[in-house]
C-alpha cells in the first residue's frame, strides 16, 4: 500500500500535467523572440542567460543574491557559538596531496566561470559555488581551525558585503547616468565587441560582484552549519 499510494499521486500529476499541455492556447512569445533577435545588440553579451539575469532581470538577480544574505545571517544568528567543531576525521596522505593540488585549478575555473560569464556558460553564481567549493573542502580536509586561518570569518563577511553593496553601487550608477537602476545599455555605457572580454557593459562586473557574494556567502553559511555544542 505505500508503494501504491506514491505511485497513484504520479499518475494524477501525470494526468494534471497532460491536460495542461495538450491544452491548445496561444502563446505569447513576443518576449523572447526580442530577447533572442535583439539581445546581442541591447546587451553586448553573447550569452542571453547572463544578458536576462544581469540586465533586463537585474533587479530580481539582486533579490536571489540578497536570499544568501539573509540566509548567512540567519543561520550565524541561530548558531552564534565562535568556533567550529567537526568529528575528526584522518585521511590518507594522497587524500591531502590531491586536495591541495587541484585547489588552485578550483579556484581558476571559479574565476572563469565568472570573469567569462557573459561569453560562456557560467556567471556570477556557478562560479560562486566554485569559489565556496575551495573553503569547504578545506574545512573537511584539514579540519575548521586550518580553514578558518586560511580564509577567516570576519573577511568572508567582508567579502559577501563588498559584492553586495558593489551590485548596489553599480545600479545607481545607471540611475546618475540619468536612466533606470541596473541600466546597461539604457544608461549609454560602452558595450564594447560582442564575443570580447571586455563587452557587456555592466554585466561582467555585476557577475564580479555576484561571484564574490555567492562564493563568501556560502563558506559562512557551511562553515555555520558544522558549528556544534
Amino acid at each position: 500500500m505505500k508503494k501504491i499510494f506514491p505511485l497513484i499521486l504520479i499518475l494524477i500529476f501525470a494526468s494534471l500535467l497532460s491536460v495542461l499541455l495538450l491544452n491548445h492556447q496561444v502563446i505569447d512569445r513576443s518576449l523572447s523572440d526580442h530577447y533572442l533577435q535583439s539581445g546581442v545588440e541591447e546587451t553586448g553579451a553573447i550569452n542571453l542567460v547572463t544578458a536576462i539575469l544581469f540586465d533586463y532581470r537585474g533587479f530580481d538577480t539582486l533579490g536571489e543574491a540578497t536570499v544568501i544574505f539573509g540566509v548567512a545571517s540567519a543561520i550565524a544568528f541561530l548558531v552564534p557559538k565562535k568556533r567550529a567543531t567537526m568529528l575528526a576525521a584522518t585521511f590518507s596522505v594522497a587524500v591531502y596531496q590531491t586536495i591541495s593540488f587541484i585547489l588552485p585549478f578550483l579556484g581558476v575555473l571559479g574565476l572563469y566561470l565568472i570573469l567569462y560569464g557573459h561569453l560562456s556558460p557560467g556567471g556570477g553564481f556557478t562560479g560562486g559555488v566554485v569559489i565556496a567549493t575551495i573553503s569547504i573542502l578545506l574545512t573537511i580536509t584539514f579540519g575548521p581551525d586550518y580553514s578558518e586561518k586560511r580564509w577567516r570569518y570576519k573577511t568572508k563577511t567582508l567579502m559577501e558585503s563588498f559584492g553586495g553593496m558593489t551590485f548596489i553601487f553599480i545600479g545607481l550608477i545607471g540611475i546618475l547616468a540619468g536612466s533606470n537602476f541596473l541600466a546597461n545599455g539604457q544608461a549609454l555605457f560602452s558595450l564594447g565587441k560582442p564575443g570580447d572580454l571586455f563587452s557587456g557593459g555592466t554585466i561582467s562586473l555585476l557577475n564580479l560582484a555576484t561571484g564574490i557574494k555567492v562564493g563568501a556567502g556560502l563558506a559562512i553559511i557551511f562553515n555555520c552549519m558544522i558549528k556544534e555544542e
